[in-house]
């Protein structure tokens, strides 16, 4: 991209880690860049001010995305995929569809209380749906094609085995 904004060298380092990173967050950019917070806010102000770029705050961590890049669905599923317990979830329902809340929580070390906290905001965010399936809630991803799709456009950017285990066994599937 040929805006004004990027013949500063240091924001066109910062907008190239936010293309190259989707989701990425403020302290990860400090550490991979080496500049100091107070630099990197002000490049970020100047360049989501200029609308190339543009921040998500998924209620832990406020993530940066190149706008033209990344379109908005995509930035809700990254936000939660970026999360370690989230993504966990997403992919067991992906791998498990129509699980219950107690085979969901028997395939991890989260108390029930957790799940429970994670299953919410995944429903609020339109990625998962319940039904009742006699005295069980059954949870379920809303859109698999749509979700896989991201967890394998942008795998580069979430570094985990779970993601790399997940692709292998999807892309034999579909």
């Amino acid at each position: 991209m040929d805006h004004e904004l990027l013949t500063l060298s240091r924001r066109k380092m910062i907008f190239q880690q936010i293309s190259k990173y989707p989701g990425t967050y403020l302290r990860e950019m400090e550490k991979a860049l080496s500049l100091s917070l107070g630099d990197l806010q002000y490049h970020l102000q100047q360049l989501e001010k200029a609308n190339l770029i543009s921040s998500h705050d998924d209620g832990r961590r406020k993530r940066y995305f190149v706008k033209a890049e990344v379109n908005y669905f995509d930035r809700e599923v990254l936000s939660f995929v970026k999360i370690r317990t989230s993504r966990n979830i997403i992919i067991f329902l992906l791998l498990h569809p129509d699980s219950s809340f107690k085979e969901i929580l028997g395939q991890f070390h989260f108390t029930k209380g957790a799940l429970s906290f994670h299953l919410k905001k995944l429903l609020h965010a339109n990625i998962i749906t319940k039904t009742k399936r006699e005295k069980e809630t059954i949870y379920r991803i809303k859109d698999e094609n749509a979700i896989s799709q991201v967890l394998i456009t942008y795998q580069s950017g979430i570094v985990d085995e779970t993601v790399s285990g997940f692709i292998d066994v999807w892309t034999k599937i579909v």
